[in-house]
C-alpha cells in the first residue's frame, strides 16, 4: 500500500494546469461549499473581483464551474450571478483515458464473481490498508508538532490525509469532547451512485476505519451519509483524552464488515 501512496504523490505532483494554479484551487474550494457570487468568492479568497472573473472564465471553459441563477443582493443595478461547481465529470486527457469504464467493469465483475457481501469485505480490507498508510502520515506530522490538540489532529487529518485523496472537508469543534468533520465532496461520487454498497459501506468504511483506528485519543462515528439519503457526509470524532495528553488509545468504530470472512472463489 505504500507503493500506492507513492504513485498517488506522483499523480498529484503532475496535476493539471487548471488545478495547479492556487487562485483557481482556492475558488474551487470555496465553491465546493455551495453557490457563490463573484463578490462572495472575492471576499472568501482574498482575491480581487477582476481576478475572480478571469479565473472563473478558465474554470467554466474547463467544465469545472457553471453559471447558475441570478439574484439581487440589495441596491440598484443588475442582479448578481451565482457560480457553482459543475456536477458533470470532467476528464481532460489526450489520448483519451477511460478509467471510469474500468472502475465500473471491475466493480461489476467483483460483485458478480464474489457476491455483494464478499465483495464488500474485499473492498473494506483494501480501504483499511490504504487508510492505515494515510494514518501513518498523520502520525509522522504530529510527531514533529509540540502541541497535540484536537484542532492540530483535525488540521493534519484534512491537510495531510484528505486532500491527498481528493476530499474537501471542514473540521468544526462541536463541543469540548467532539469534532465534527463535514465533507463537501466525494472523490468516488460517480461510481458510488451505482455501487453505493461496495464503495461506501465497503471501501469507504474500511478507509475511515484505517485512518481513525488506534489514533491517539479518538473514536469515530459516521453520522450522515449521502448513500443513506443525507445531503452530505459527516463524521463525529469523540475525544477520549485530555488536550496535550499523548496517551495511545486502541478503540475503534464498530463496523458491520469486520466479522465478514473472505473466501476465495473456487
Amino acid at each position: 500500500m505504500d507503493d500506492f501512496l507513492t504513485v498517488l504523490d506522483a499523480i498529484l505532483t503532475d496535476a493539471g494546469k487548471t488545478l495547479s494554479n492556487k487562485s483557481r484551487y482556492d475558488i474551487l474550494t470555496v465553491l465546493s461549499k455551495g453557490k457563490r457570487t463573484i463578490s462572495q468568492i472575492a471576499k472568501e479568497t482574498g482575491l480581487s473581483q477582476m481576478t475572480v472573473r478571469f479565473h472563473l472564465k478558465t474554470l467554466i471553459e474547463a467544465g469545472l464551474v457553471k453559471k447558475s441563477n441570478t439574484c439581487r443582493t440589495g441596491g440598484a443595478g443588475r442582479p448578481s450571478a451565482f457560480y457553482e461547481l459543475s456536477r458533470s465529470l470532467t476528464m481532460v486527457s489526450f489520448p483519451p483515458r477511460q478509467y471510469m469504464l474500468l472502475s465500473y467493469a471491475l466493480l461489476s465483475a467483483l460483485k458478480e464473481s464474489l457476491g455483494e457481501l464478499q465483495a464488500k469485505a474485499v473492498l473494506y480490507g483494501l480501504g483499511k490498508r490504504l487508510g492505515q498508510g494515510l494514518r501513518l502520515e498523520i502520525e509522522r506530522a504530529l510527531a514533529n508538532d509540540n502541541e497535540y490538540t484536537a484542532e492540530r489532529f483535525a488540521h493534519y487529518l484534512i491537510e495531510v490525509c484528505f486532500k491527498k485523496i481528493g476530499i474537501i472537508a471542514e473540521a468544526i469543534r462541536n463541543s469540548d469532547r467532539e469534532i465534527l468533520i463535514k465533507f463537501y465532496n466525494c472523490p468516488f461520487e460517480e461510481v458510488a451512485r451505482s455501487y453505493a454498497s461496495l464503495v461506501c459501506e465497503g471501501f469507504g468504511n474500511g478507509l475511515y476505519d484505517g485512518i481513525y483506528t488506534n489514533c491517539r485519543g479518538f473514536v469515530w462515528k459516521k453520522t450522515k451519509s449521502v448513500s443513506k439519503g443525507d445531503e452530505y457526509c459527516e463524521h463525529v470524532l469523540f475525544l477520549t483524552f485530555r488536550e496535550n495528553n499523548k496517551k495511545e488509545l486502541y478503540e475503534n468504530n464498530i463496523n458491520s464488515q469486520r466479522n465478514v470472512k473472505f473466501l476465495m472463489p473456487r
